[in-house]
């Protein structure tokens, strides 16, 4: 598919790779594997690779690129399905456009020591109709990067290495090309309506290419977003059994399919769910001292002074099921079974909560089968 970015600049769309063609010749500042940094070329390319790519990227881009005479071309590379690419344009006093391919599952958060294996990259094209200093097009860079940042956020993508907010991948790449039209400009930060556009265009595209690859829309269920922080179904249920009480009439099986029943039906009610992703986010206040009297190595000791985690607790328990859950979540808190020990403040009280709510309705639910 080919499509006309602004005057002269056009980019051909494949699933093989983007290829981005000028009339002119494309001032280009960019941190790609084949010919990045600054340079000067009229054809950008960003090639796709298997997701298991671990080759040479210059020998791969020229076996590739010269058959079609691309070998000038500033490449980059990603395993994220090209056809998925994003698009956003803002136009004022200059025009600029943005050209995203994304792929989230190795986000990473800037200092994370030991990143996921997993294949993933987060690729910025950024196309501007108008001549840039040298500076103005590292401040581009930097303004793209804040606005990458701000999207992920956004979705609230975590880091498959530390679970932390992630802030890229661990391959991401940026492109700046400047069309060298007008006179120069010299400037992109935030006070400028360069630096503006710029944000506004990289954001948009950003966030409309991660839900469109990866399908993190913002509203996803509770259930993805304890999975993208390393709690699964299979960690709940485990974890609730180690509390079940047998019953002579149920087997252990049985009952672990009655509570998984229980469990995602609390979990589909938009105040569970609130409440426990307020736990999560209350956490990461603590951990970075954020609380208002709380200081972050205090919070890592859970003070006996710090209740609010438990009257969390308490209100999740209640609002799924009542009293018994009540007296339930007291059980598991005295307890705290399976990966209740590893999870911090705050979580572990919202989701030993969640847990005994949904335990409780599955003993009623049991009773009511009894009695059928």
């Amino acid at each position: 598919m080919r499509r006309t970015l602004f005057d002269g600049v056009e980019a051909i769309l494949s699933q093989d790779a983007i290829v981005v063609e000028s009339s002119r010749p494309l001032k280009i500042l960019s941190s790609a594997p084949v010919n990045g940094g600054l340079q000067v070329s009229s054809r950008i390319v960003n090639l796709k690779v298997d997701k298991n790519f671990s080759g040479d990227p210059e020998e791969h881009f020229r076996s590739w690129a010269k058959p079609l005479g691309l070998e000038d071309a500033v490449c980059l590379m990603t395993a994220a399905d090209l056809t998925k690419a994003e698009v956003a344009e803002r136009s004022g006093e200059v025009l600029v456009v943005a050209l995203v391919t994304a792929g989230v599952s190795n986000a990473t958060s800037i200092g994370d020591k030991f990143p996921s294996g997993t294949t993933g990259t987060i690729n910025l094209i950024i196309l501007v109709d108008r001549d840039l200093t040298d500076g103005c097009m590292a401040n581009i860079v930097m303004s793209a990067t804040e606005a990458k940042c701000k999207a992920l956020s956004s979705l609230d993508v975590r880091s498959a290495a530390s679970r932390e907010s992630a802030t890229g991948t661990s391959s991401d790449a940026v492109l700046v090309a400047s069309a060298g039209n007008g006179g120069a400009l010299r400037y992109a930060g935030s006070a400028t309506e360069l630096g503006r556009l710029v944000g506004e265009c990289v954001e948009e595209a950003v966030r409309r290419a991660v839900i469109m690859h990866d399908g993190l829309v913002p509203h996803r269920p509770l259930l993805s977003r304890l999975g993208e922080r390393g709690i699964t179904i299979d960690d709940l249920v485990e974890t609730a059994m180690e509390m079940y009480v047998p019953h002579p009439k149920f087997t252990r099986e049985r009952a672990k399919k009655i509570f998984e029943k229980c469990l995602l039906d609390a979990m589909s009610d938009v105040n569970i769910s609130a409440l426990v992703m307020a736990a999560f986010r209350m956490n990461e206040d603590g951990e970075r001292g954020l609380l208002p009297g709380v200081d972050s190595v205090s919070f890592e000791g859970d003070p006996v002074y710090l209740v609010a985690d438990e009257i969390l607790g308490i209100s999740i328990a209640l609002q799924i099921a009542g009293y018994y859950g009540l007296f339930e979540f007291y059980r598991f808190d005295r307890r705290k079974p399976g990966i209740l020990q590893r999870l911090p403040p705050f979580v572990d009280d919202a989701i030993g909560a969640l847990l005994a709510g949904a335990s409780s309705r599955m003993y009623s639910e049991m009773l009511r089968e009894k009695r059928g």
